[in-house]
């Protein structure tokens, strides 16, 4: 945007209210206006979206004995209407200018946001302060709020994680309020009325209490104006001294257990550590990461690797404002948790009496440091980091902190380790199934701490194509690879997509589950290397190396920073070459797919979902489980899957997309250098004869129950694909239907208040695809939400889309289009499908002319054609018969 003749008049007029302007750094403002209201500017010139945060230090810590979950419920209700705007009308109002607006809540504090166009930033800031200054909060609509709240926390209720970890707070926080979960309770939320509300934002919604956050391509005198404009009436207001209890430091070690409905096991360790501002605090995420933060982490080389007690394991450090946690989380078969226990205690005594080797600190600190600049990627994450500093610290630079992980040595490192990982301070809590024989209390905690506390004394030339990205360079290698690099420079980080067709549309039965299971295994090793030693060579040099596999594709995806793409395509290159297929390392993931599937069948939404694309599909690999089959995944052997790989990856199948900060040429050199010789080294496949399903005549109803809380319901149709001509009404028409101003959120959640989830949905496959929609309620609500979605499946079939509705909708999917491609993972993984589906790379500018020449009776059209109420399919999964 460029700068008003206006600016310096605008400067001089801001010095009357704003007493503390202040550049930081370059392009990064703050600004404190008379009445105490705190301003962050970032300018990013030439980013095409920004992003508005509102922060409101107000978080469910300081919420009253009786306030349990208020400050939750006024997030809610913050966009459910103002003295200008109605119900849904503040989402909208975003929306419809292709943006996204949100909220979230935290134990210190509340967040309004909302990222769209640059052009529309004003917009962005004028929408969300109405809606957090002047909510009316209507009686009916808070009524009606509660009662998706209830939704929600009935939702939680059916979820174990959920539960355990809010179990896990209560246990470790003896008096802290972080021991209360931030939604409250059935009982605290049903009680409410308005002034409860209006009493608490008097309390804590005041100027000081206040951080606007502004990241885009916007000049700073302009944003500080537009920010003074709407604040600065304002009257200067303190916010209230919080007078917290002051949480004790644990004397001896707890432990407790959660019996739920649940297929899978969960182990936590957690201790006691101090708050963000403490010393201590980069030292101690730095122990976080040496101890369990990604594949070359100790405790997952050491639990998962070798001894093959868990499923996964991570750990992490919570530095709040107030006193935080030191927390590990184990996934694993119960069996397993005592050995898993004394497995992390001893790895712990390990750390506090065995100097880190330096290799090791240095691979940690750096990867601390590559998860901040790849959160930079996004105008949201450098809002989002600069609103949590200037709340915890009163600075919203990063730098210092950075500085200090750097700065933390083999010393400190075992000195927070002795001072924090004391057993003494120890919970320990495990989720299990009700069933479970495990009978682990205090005395066998404290016997397991003694045992361990003793253990751990082509040549072609490069092109510039036609692109809707804009810097695409086209290359063909000798043997058939197709090679796309898109140069970005704003951020030095690069993204690699390698991407073979295959996935769900090359499995059957027998074999459902082979390309989900070789993602997982492909990179365990190479032939040079092995699992433990590609892990360090990736975490050396603080990059990601992981498979993936969908309906239609699969390969192999990796991220660094720029200044090593050429070592981490060099890795790369040799998984997908000379795969190692290591048989231990299959055996080590096999049970980890069937506890993936285990934990698929916990959530109601996975297996509602699951159940539809089979019974829609029927004999399409679409019908198929993404996850795989027990039976299939159980009889896979490492020969086998490596058969299967070397059949469908092969040189003249692949796409190599790289998107970031690297020149076209030099990506070239290294892709020609490292794939030019790969050769085929099996025959290749004959593409099977899909037919397309027929459409479900009479209809499919389908029943699953489950004993949970919800009913979660999917009623659905076969759709256009990918390629075909009613993809762009139907995704309009989906886009109507979804998100906070949407038809069913108007109707359903916010008018009838069904539901706390539920939206509609579009799958665009290559030779089929579904559109439907889906809502979780409760078990009394079944009927009346089931009518509900068939009155408003029937109203689109009848009517067109208002004028209002079908240019929102538009704007939606314009908006949404470039706001999902702002990383460079996600732009190379665009560059990738294109190609594989022929798409071609202005598919973009094609994209967005087709939608904006879209009708309202077109729409009507495409919904009539596809939403046939004598042909469809029905599932219902939880309580209820």
């Amino acid at each position: 945007m460029s700068r008003s003749a206006n600016d310096q008049t605008t400067v001089e007029n801001m010095t009357t209210i704003s007493p503390g302007v202040r550049q930081l750094k370059p392009r990064l403002y703050k600004d404190t206006l008379a009445n105490g209201l705190t301003v962050l500017v970032k300018e990013t010139p030439g980013v095409k979206v920004a992003t508005v945060q509102i922060w409101v230090r107000a978080g469910s810590i300081y919420e009253g004995p009786d306030e349990g979950g208020i400050t939750h419920l006024i997030e809610h209700m913050i966009f459910k209407g103002t003295k200008i705007r109605g119900p849904g009308e503040v989402a909208a109002a975003i929306e419809e200018r292709g943006g996204q607006i949100n909220a979230y809540t935290s134990f210190e504090h509340t967040v309004y946001h909302a990222t769209l166009p640059v052009r529309e930033w004003q917009t962005a800031l004028t929408v969300l302060a109405d809606a957090v200054l002047n909510s009316v909060f209507d009686e009916q609509e808070l009524e009606r709020e509660k009662l998706v709240v209830l939704e929600e926390i009935g939702m939680r209720a059916d979820r174990p994680e959920v539960k355990f970890f809010d179990a896990t707070m209560s246990h470790a926080y003896a008096r802290h309020p972080y021991r209360l979960p931030v939604i409250g309770s059935r009982e605290s939320v049903a009680a409410f009325r308005r002034e409860d509300i209006l009493r608490y934002l008097a309390r804590h919604y005041r100027p000081a209490n206040f951080t606007v956050v502004l990241v885009g391509d916007l000049p700073h005198p302009e944003a500080l104006a537009q920010v003074a404009q709407i604040f600065s009436h304002l009257p200067a207001q303190g916010g209230e001294a919080a007078v917290l209890p002051e949480e004790p430091w644990p004397q001896e070690p707890r432990i407790f257990a959660l019996r739920e409905a649940v297929n899978q096991s969960q182990l936590a360790l957690i201790f006691p550590i101090p708050a963000f501002d403490h010393p201590d605090t980069p030292a101690l995420d730095v122990l976080a990461g040496v101890m369990g933060q990604g594949d070359a982490s100790r405790l997952y080389q050491r639990l998962r690797d070798e001894q093959g007690l868990v499923y996964g394991i991570r750990a992490w450090a919570f530095t709040p404002k107030y006193p935080g946690l030191l927390q590990i989380v184990a996934t694993l078969e119960h069996g397993q948790i005592k050995a898993a226990i004394d497995s992390c205690l001893a790895e712990l005594a390990r750390l506090r009496l065995i100097p880190v080797e330096e290799r090791e600190l240095e691979r940690v600190k750096r990867n601390l440091e590559s998860d901040f600049v790849f959160n930079l990627e996004k105008v949201e994450g450098q809002a989002r980091v600069l609103g949590s500093f200037e709340l915890l610290t009163g600075d919203p630079r990063e730098d210092a902190y950075l500085e200090r992980i750097r700065a933390v040595g083999v010393a400190d490192l075992e000195r927070v380790a002795r001072r924090y990982c004391d057993p003494r301070r120890l919970t320990v809590g495990c989720l299990l199934p009700r069933e479970a024989d495990l009978d682990l209390g205090q005395e066998e905690l404290l016997a397991s701490i003694a045992r361990t506390e003793g253990r751990g004394q082509s040549e072609a030339e490069a092109s510039l194509i036609d692109s809707y990205l804009g810097n695409v360079h086209r290359f063909t290698l000798d043997n058939g690879i197709t090679l796309l690099v898109r140069e970005e420079p704003q951020v030095p980080t690069v993204a690699i997509q390698a991407v073979f067709p295959g996935g769900l549309m090359a499995e059957g039965l027998e074999s459902n589950g082979a390309f989900a299971f070789i993602a997982d295994l492909l990179p365990k090793g190479s032939a040079r290397v092995n699992a433990r030693e590609l892990s360090l060579k990736i975490a050396d040099m603080a990059g990601d190396l992981s498979g993936f596999a969908g309906k239609n594709t699969f390969g192999l995806k990796a991220a660094f920073l720029s200044r090593f793409f050429g070592e981490g395509l060099e890795l790369m290159a040799e998984v997908l070459t000379t795969p190692a297929f290591d048989p231990q390392e299959a055996d080590k993931i096999r049970p980890e797919r069937l506890a993936a599937l285990r934990q698929q069948r916990d959530s109601l939404t996975a297996t509602a979902f699951v159940e539809f694309n089979r019974a829609l599909f029927q004999e399409h690999p679409y019908a198929l489980n993404g996850l795989g089959a027990a039976e299939a995944i159980a009889a896979f052997s490492a020969p086998e899957l490596r058969d299967i790989y070397l059949r469908h990856a092969r040189p003249e199948r692949l796409v190599l997309a790289v998107a970031g900060d690297i020149k076209a040429s030099e990506a070239h050199e290294r892709a020609s250098r490292l794939f030019g010789q790969w050769r085929p080294a099996a025959d290749g496949l004959a593409p099977p004869r899909i037919n397309p399903p027929a459409a479900p005549h009479p209809p499919r109803l389908v029943h699953r129950p489950q004993d949970k809380e919800q009913v979660h319901i999917v009623i659905g149709f076969i759709g256009p694909t990918l390629t075909g001509p009613d993809r762009y009404a139907l995704e309009l028409l989906d886009t109507a239907l979804s998100g906070q101003s949407g038809r069913l959120f108007r109707q359903l959640r916010d008018r009838q208040g069904l539901a706390y989830s539920l939206s509609s949905f579009t799958l665009l496959g290559l030779d089929t695809g579904s559109f439907g929609v889906y809502i979780g309620t409760s078990p009394d609500k079944r009927a009346e939400a089931i009518a509900s979605l068939w009155r408003e499946l029937e109203r689109v079939r009848a009517e067109p889309l208002s004028v209002e509705e079908l240019e929102k909708a538009k704007g939606l999917l314009a908006g949404h289009y470039d706001l999902g491609l702002q990383t460079n993972s996600a732009q190379a993984l665009d560059l990738a499908l294109s190609e594989t589906y022929g798409l071609g790379q202005d598919f973009g500018n094609r994209y967005l002319a087709a939608i904006g020449q879209v009708t309202a009776e077109e729409v009507r059209q495409a919904a009539a054609r596809y939403i046939r109420p004598e042909s469809y399919v029905q599932v219902t999964v939880g309580a209820g018969e």
